[in-house]
């Protein structure tokens, strides 16, 4: 009689296990992912410079642009996310699922335009830069096609967000995996050729990466609707898209000026070293491109603790935040500083891995440490940073750091780089000052409380009733 009854009853939807798993739990797997995620422009770097170091410096330089609209698309899924976990961290499911399809349908909108901004603005971007003409050919190859990368990242994203909600970033891990070695496949065919196939150059490893991209987003979208059968109600996201996206544009609006002008600054830094020369340029991309890697844990921290903040505002659990993001802040400080000493002591192997020009290795040592000055900077920025977007207080963080980008941070890199005379270190060392103001901003910030009130719960409740 049991058996029968148990036969009947309906499966429990999906449930989120984010507080479950707790900060290690979420960023093991995320780790790996970002492992593999930022070993990729590695992968690309080593097999561009293959082609030569023109390929490779090409690509280094307008890669900010890429990066401009991926964090275009990761920050408006993020933010949607985030609004999604407060009301999953309530145990609203039925309004968290409907806001994951609103800003599923918002994402795929941005991904298509983002894509073809790419694709048809890139290469008139590459022109308008300073580079040799072998640099700009390279370059406007490349941009001409990665676009059509960028949108499925866009797509991709989304599941992404999914499955961090729901607390199964495992699975986020086995896709970057598939996108990692799709990606290698791809990349030599296009460089060394295959049974016949003749070497295709910057054009096959910008198309290696696209297709790469493509089996990554097709392994997620089976794991989400097959495997975890987490129901994502679309006709209910377009019915109440206005009032349901609302908020999130709310959170997403301001958080996507920073990325977007974080990486515009790169575009600009990059502008500055080919206006000191092509050498300038290519150690700055292979330094920077190398330290990306150390931003795997931060970032993998951050997210994890994202996901678990979010959840812990929609409950009110003001406390358990603030020791939530001091162990995240510390976890990440001490695992991107050994992980950028690393690179700093092993900085010539590192360099002779990519170039053997000898002036590119000889300056490699400076530019490796001055980058290693930059990462516990950067690491606050990253974590509290994202503290500050899932609680939904993203303007003031927002806009304070385009001012110092803008009005402090680039005006200094060209001034020490070309009226001082410093060159790349003018760059490297106006990067370092960066990254600190902006750290202290963000802390201070934090430590103002005013998170407390701009979650989803404490908006919806001010809106009921004004005069409180």
């Amino acid at each position: 009689m049991s058996s029968r009854s148990e036969k009947f009853t309906p499966k429990r939807p999906p449930q989120s296990k984010v507080l479950e798993k707790g900060i290690w739990g979420m960023s093991g797997p995320m780790f790996v992912d970002q492992a593999v995620t930022y070993t990729i422009p590695l992968v690309d770097m080593y097999f561009l410079s293959r082609i030569s170091d023109s390929a490779a410096a090409a690509v280094g330089a307008i890669t900010p642009l890429v990066f401009v609209a991926n964090a275009f698309l990761i920050v408006s899924a993020f933010a949607g996310a985030s609004i999604a976990s407060q009301r999953i961290g309530a145990n609203d499911y039925v309004r968290g699922n409907a806001t994951i399809a609103a800003y599923a349908i918002f994402v795929v909108a941005l991904a298509l335009i983002a894509g073809l901004s790419v694709n048809h603005g890139g290469p008139w971007v590459a022109s308008a830069m300073s580079l040799s003409p072998d640099v700009e050919t390279y370059a406007r190859t490349y941009l001409s096609i990665i676009g059509w990368m960028v949108a499925l990242w866009g797509c991709r994203v989304i599941y992404q967000t999914i499955l961090n909600i729901y607390g199964e970033p495992k699975w986020n891990t086995f896709s970057n995996i598939i996108l990692f070695v799709a990606n290698i496949i791809g990349c030599s065919i296009a460089v060394y050729g295959f049974m016949g196939l003749p070497p295709t150059g910057v054009k096959g490893v910008a198309i290696a990466s696209t297709i790469a991209a493509g089996c990554s987003l097709l392994f997620v979208m089976v794991i989400v609707h097959f495997k975890l059968r987490i129901h994502i109600p679309l006709r209910e996201g377009l019915k109440n898209f206005a009032v349901l996206i609302a908020p999130v544009i709310m959170i997403a609006a301001p958080s996507i000026l920073e990325p977007m002008s974080f990486q515009a600054y790169m575009i600009a830094l990059n502008w500055i070293a080919a206006e000191v020369g092509d050498l300038a340029l290519k150690v700055k991309v292979y330094a920077y491109n190398t330290f990306l890697f150390c931003l795997m844990i931060s970032i993998a921290i951050g997210m994890a603790t994202e996901a678990i903040i979010a959840q812990r505002v929609g409950r009110g659990e003001f406390d358990l935040v603030n020791k939530q993001l001091k162990q995240s802040l510390k976890i990440s400080l001490i695992g991107t500083s050994i992980l950028a000493l690393c690179w700093l002591l092993f900085n010539q192997p590192i360099l002779t891995l990519f170039s053997s020009d000898p002036e590119v290795v000889a300056i490699g040592l400076w530019a490796f440490l001055l980058s290693f000055l930059a990462e516990p900077w950067r690491t606050v920025n990253i974590t509290v940073g994202s503290a500050l977007r899932c609680t939904g207080d993203a303007a003031f963080t927002s806009i304070s750091s385009i001012g110092v980008i803008w009005l402090f941070s680039v005006p200094l890199a060209y001034v020490l780089a070309i009226p001082c005379g410093l060159g790349l270190y003018g760059l490297l060392i106006a990067a370092i000052l960066d990254e600190f103001v902006r750290a202290l901003i963000k802390r201070w910030r934090w430590k103002q409380g005013k998170w407390k009130y701009t979650g989803i719960a404490a908006r919806e409740a001010k809106a009921a009733n004004p005069s409180v």
